[in-house]
């Protein structure tokens, strides 16, 4: 067991990966995946997605994560069956802890069979990935759904978020739960995060699909793998283009190519209105990432509020593809930009709203600390339902 992890793990060399020349930082999420047996629906259902993700999205994405609830008990079976999984899964991996995976009253099994550290910080290009144990103090006070870091994280985290402010990197936290959720952790957690401008959170534990802005960070959860409380069954892809957060749910069954617009930013994801990507004003450019093994891409195409096609470029060997637009072509307001890619496999394409302005008035969103009261709402395009059915909202621990 402790090979493959270490294996895996040297993909980094020594808490470092490199991005291709776009600068694009692109992960891939499973839902909480809850494993009990070999035979139940949800373990058949990640393989598959494994299977799928290997196929048509490894060399496209930097990583994968699991973003704890991990095996269901947290019995020693399960976790096997979960390393038995994730071997086949040819991208590299991070796992993080759940109340799930402490069922037991530690993460021993969890650290024999997923990860020995799950606490751990990793430089990638102009940013700093941070991993956290939100089960940090559960064992101590004796409670499994007990959330929160204890004083020796904490001082871990503020060391390592001070080091980011310093080397000028945006941070992006992985958490298993909220930050509001943390316990007396919580607003030590909140107070850093704004102090040193944490750009994204990414989650699990909702057992749904959801995107939150408070003003300064994206936070963003996808739904659980298996424990299923609203739509198919899928994973998340999500991409950081300096600085721009796109999001994105992927169902098992939905058609490649998928598209993704990196840049400009989707208006609901504004959190830098001074930056000309986010409120959009002057000449830009649109980037685009299509991921698809089936094969090269035949033709990308952007249009501007449906006018006429303007046809991209890829950006050397990457899977990005640009164009320029000089948004003072529209009046300031709201605008749609779509992106489509036709490849030897079939047709995808890709909507957001943008926002103009050449002058930079901007109205701020309401601010709030840090919660899912900030959510964005359903969102078709991206596979958020908006229903929230899942344990946070109806009253269930775990």
């Amino acid at each position: 067991m402790t090979e493959n992890i270490e294996t895996r793990a040297a993909t980094f060399q020594g808490n470092a990966m490199a991005l291709d020349e776009t600068g694009i930082l692109s992960w891939l999420h499973f839902g909480d995946l809850h494993v009990t047996d070999a035979r139940a629906e949800n373990y058949c259902d990640f393989l598959a997605l494994i299977d799928h993700a290997n196929t048509h999205i490894a060399g496209h994405v930097n990583f994968a994560v699991l973003p704890g609830d991990n095996a269901e008990k947290g019995t020693e079976e399960q976790y096997r069956l979960v390393r038995r999984a994730v071997d086949k899964l040819v991208i590299p991996l991070f796992v993080i802890s759940g109340d799930h995976d402490v069922h037991t009253g530690n993460l021993d099994l969890f650290r024999r069979y997923l990860e020995p550290n799950p606490v751990r910080a990793v430089t990638a290009g102009d940013y700093r990935l941070i991993f956290l144990d939100a089960v940090d103090n559960a064992a101590e006070v004796g409670e499994p759904g007990a959330f929160g870091l204890r004083d020796q994280q904490l001082v871990w985290l503020t060391r390592e978020l001070a080091a980011a402010t310093r080397e000028k990197r945006r941070t992006l936290l992985f958490n298993h739960v909220y930050p509001s959720e943390l316990g007396d952790s919580s607003a030590a957690v909140r107070t850093l995060m704004r102090r040193h401008g944490v750009l994204m959170v990414d989650m699990g534990h909702t057992h749904y699909n959801e995107l939150a802005n408070d003003g300064y960070t994206i936070y963003a959860t996808t739904r659980s793998t298996g424990q299923i409380e609203e739509g198919p069954v899928g994973f998340s892809i999500a991409n950081i283009d300096r600085g721009v957060v796109s999001w994105k749910f992927k169902t098992l069954t939905e058609p490649l190519p998928v598209v993704m617009i990196t840049s400009p930013a989707d208006r609901p994801l504004i959190v830098d209105p001074a930056r000309a990507d986010q409120l959009v004003s002057g000449a830009i450019q649109i980037r685009a990432k299509i991921f698809d093994g089936s094969g090269p891409m035949a033709r990308v195409m952007c249009h501007i509020n449906g006018a006429a096609a303007r046809p991209m470029t890829r950006i050397g060997d990457t899977s990005v593809w640009q164009c320029e637009w000089n948004s003072s072509e529209v009046e300031d307001g709201e605008h749609q930009v779509t992106v489509r890619a036709v490849t030897a496999g079939g047709e995808g394409q890709d909507t957001i709203e943008v926002l103009t302005s050449q002058s930079g008035n901007y109205k701020d969103v309401e601010r709030y600390d840090g919660d899912d009261a900030t959510a964005i709402g359903a969102h078709a395009r991206k596979h958020i339902l908006g229903t929230q059915l899942g344990p946070n909202k109806n009253g269930r621990k775990w």
